[in-house]
């Protein structure tokens, strides 16, 4: 079998389709032309040149939209299995789909009152499979009336982000905690970090809060850090930055503070979880519970207060050493990028054989550790 991947939100699409061609399955990538720079970003092993099984489309050119469902109806691919608002295309095409919501396209696009909103819904109700990726999209999912849902667990590179032995020549008497959240207070609330490492540093003076610089509240955090006194407790770097140098800084940290209302697990928390680092973040506790047998070892703050007394514990080195483990294993056991591989191709050979949800979700239990799938 030979599967399209259309889309690439949070470049998800980019890292499974390499995923899966590492095992075997024979897989390639149609996504925006405006998104090629992201693609060395997160793959050090990119030069100048994209693998050939990349392909790319421009929204700036005519005819964009019937290049992607020409390419989509191209007798190569056997299915297609699409990302953020490419199931509409995929709805044309004719061919066997499966979409995996991954984020806004599914918590507000979905759901709204507008065109593409429509279409992704009949989109959805077309498609052969719906992955979810976060416990949080389940409730959506049952609000849309929709009845071939899967939760799938999202692809963590754990190869690439890895406990590594950093000397930390600059931080040598700190307690470090890094903030790599895009700087957007309406979905990652980063006002109720800055606050309660305000509070946690009157009595933790030997504490630095290095914030990487990027998103739409940039100067808002940094008015809010200057009015709490926070200014030689905090250190800003340029962002975004590239893989590697995230992996950098994980490694460099002693805390990893992520966002404090977006209701779900992000690729900052997995990947921090990759390198062993304790991580202080909102997540909801009972959606999660509903789809893992163990709650992720995150520690949970939704208020500054909280994130205060999260740190206050994590004083503690031998503490941040127990639980930056249990975070790995935690990882490795649900977000194996193995495991997830090959869960994705016993969905697309179900698909391919003509497999009800009922069947597919029965041949996934007897490779999954999750409590639930559906």
């Amino acid at each position: 079998m030979k599967i399209l991947h259309a889309g690439n939100t949070a470049n998800v699409g980019y890292q499974t389709t390499k995923q899966l061609r590492k095992n075997g399955i024979e897989s390639e990538l149609l996504l925006e032309s405006s998104g090629m720079n992201n693609l060395t970003n997160i793959d050090p092993d990119l030069k100048n040149e994209y693998p050939n099984w990349v392909f790319f489309f421009n929204k700036k050119k005519h005819f964009w939209k019937m290049k992607i469902i020409t390419t989509m109806r191209d007798k190569k691919y056997d299915l297609i299995h699409t990302y953020g608002e490419l199931p509409i295309f995929a709805y044309f095409s004719g061919k066997p789909f499966v979409v995996q919501a991954l984020g806004s396209d599914f918590r507000e696009k979905a759901i709204s009152n507008s065109l593409i909103g429509l279409l992704l819904r009949r989109a959805y109700k077309k498609a052969k499979i719906i992955l979810f990726s976060m416990p949080d999209h389940i409730p959506i999912y049952q609000k849309l009336g929709l009845k071939n849902g899967i939760f799938l667990p999202l692809i963590v590179n754990s190869n690439f982000f890895k406990p590594l032995n950093l000397e930390r020549t600059e931080y040598t008497d700190e307690l470090v905690v890094l903030h790599a959240t895009n700087l957007e207070w309406r979905l990652k609330r980063n006002d109720i970090l800055i606050k309660g490492f305000a509070e946690f540093v009157k009595t933790n003076p030997q504490s630095l809060l290095i914030i990487i610089d990027r998103g739409v509240d940039s100067e808002k955090t940094k008015q809010l850090v200057n009015s709490l006194g926070l200014a030689k407790k905090v250190k800003y770097i340029k962002g975004p930055l590239n893989s590697t140098e995230m992996r950098h800084y994980y490694n460099t940290a002693d805390i990893v503070a992520d966002a404090f209302n977006f209701p779900a697990i992000s690729g900052t928390t997995n990947e921090s979880l990759c390198c062993e680092k304790p991580v202080i973040a909102y997540y909801p506790t009972k959606e999660f519970e509903e789809v893992y047998p163990e709650q992720p070892p995150i520690l949970n703050a939704s208020t500054d207060s909280e994130v205060k007394q999260q740190l206050e514990m994590l004083v503690d080195v031998k503490k941040r050493i127990e639980i930056g483990k249990k975070g790995r294993d935690w990882i490795l056991k649900y977000n194996n990028p193995d495991l997830y591989s090959n869960k994705l191709k016993i969905i697309y050979q179900s698909v391919l054989n003509g497999d009800k949800i009922e069947q597919i979700r029965e041949n996934l239990r007897q490779v999954t550790p999750l409590k639930k799938i559906n």
